[in-house]
């Protein structure tokens, strides 16, 4: 079995619905997996996004390895929700001993990731600037496809994480050339500044495997 926790922040007033979505493609593509790998998800909806129930929550996973994926803001220090950090730089980044930390917030790859690995933390994936997430519905399909690409790539196939992080470059290049050939520039610009904000740090040759527990 694999745990995975989901937060999201649903109640945001501009991005909920999209957080939410990010979340729903997520657990569909895993739904659909013709995988023996057993993924037990555990969901945080923006309620539960706080400091007291996501350490309440994540102390029973620790030490064993887990996968952490989070939906919302966030800045240079830390996640945010509903004006409230629930995780912090040098505040609760302990709890994520042996994870991995998958993030689509603004900015947290700037200070929270190297926090989370010098914590502990096995590998972190997520954006050192911010990013814009265009109203229509297609840009934001298109936005959720390259935003959840390094995760359902590492968790679709028999790869290290780093090889599906570079496989979610190729993605945002492919939605790239796409948008260039249709001529909308202002998105292919955006879709540009995104990947190239785009942080890795931890280990490198970490698979599904070395997050299985009995």
């Amino acid at each position: 079995m694999i745990n995975i926790i989901a937060a999201y922040d649903d109640t945001d007033t501009q991005l909920g619905t999209y957080f939410e979505d990010c979340k729903k493609q997520l657990l569909s593509t895993l739904n659909k997996l013709n995988n023996p790998v057993i993924y037990d998800i555990s969901e945080i909806p923006s309620n539960n996004c706080n400091n007291k129930d996501i350490d309440s929550l994540l102390i029973k996973y620790t030490p064993n390895p887990f996968i952490f994926i989070a939906y919302s803001h966030g800045n240079e220090q830390a996640l945010y929700c509903r004006g409230n950090n629930y995780v912090e730089k040098n505040i609760n980044t302990y709890i994520f001993l042996n994870s991995l930390f998958y993030t689509t917030a603004c900015s947290v790859g700037k200070e929270l990731g190297d926090d989370l690995i010098d914590k502990g933390c096995s590998v972190f994936i997520g954006y050192k600037k911010e990013k814009i997430i265009f109203p229509e519905k297609i840009k934001q399909e298109i936005s959720t496809l390259c935003d959840n690409a390094g995760i359902i790539e590492f968790l679709s196939n028999d790869i290290t994480i780093y090889e599906a992080f570079k496989k979610m470059e190729d993605i945002y290049t492919q939605q790239i050339d796409n948008l260039i050939n249709a001529d909308d520039m202002l998105f292919a610009a955006n879709l540009v500044d995104a990947r190239e904000s785009l942080v890795f740090f931890g280990k490198h040759n970490l698979k599904k495997g070395d997050f299985f527990i009995s």
